[in-house]
């Protein structure tokens, strides 16, 4: 008597949702591709979680007195880390694209696929500029 895997098809997989998968060289490529779009969004999380709790931490008068002093080494430093994570996207992007080169897509998505290419950028910049106008404003005072 051989025991067979239930979830197993035919050189397929069968996700519990009834969703099928191929389970090939190209499927393994497909889902790393996934896998690298969400390393970049998870990417971005932080670099706005980071940035969105400096500000708050800077509320407190005692850290901003604290900062005060080395105000444009954490300028500095934030704009380093936007420059650090802007290139880790566009590595991230292109090893996206190059995993995904064997996969016919729509225009359409290709389209919306580099929109929010763009937007992750668009998010870590406008989250770099906000902490860096909160420390010159807060190094005035």
């Amino acid at each position: 008597m051989r025991i067979t895997n239930p979830l197993r098809e035919a050189g397929s997989l069968v996700f519990s949702g009834g969703m099928r998968m191929e389970n090939s060289p190209k499927s393994e490529g497909r889902a790393l591709a996934d896998r690298i779009v969400n390393y970049s969004d998870t990417l971005v999380a932080v670099v706005f979680l980071g940035v969105s709790g400096l500000s708050i931490a800077l509320a407190d008068p005692d850290i901003r007195d604290s900062i005060n002093t080395v105000t444009y080494w954490v300028i500095g430093g934030n704009i380093g880390m936007g420059l650090l994570v802007s290139g880790l996207l566009v590595l991230l992007r292109r090893w996206e694209l190059d995993l995904r080169v064997d996969f016919p897509t729509p225009g359409k998505v290709r389209r919306y696929s580099r929109y929010f290419y763009m937007a992750r950028h668009i998010i870590v910049w406008l989250s770099i500029t906000q902490i860096v106008a909160v420390l010159l404003l807060s190094s005035l005072e």
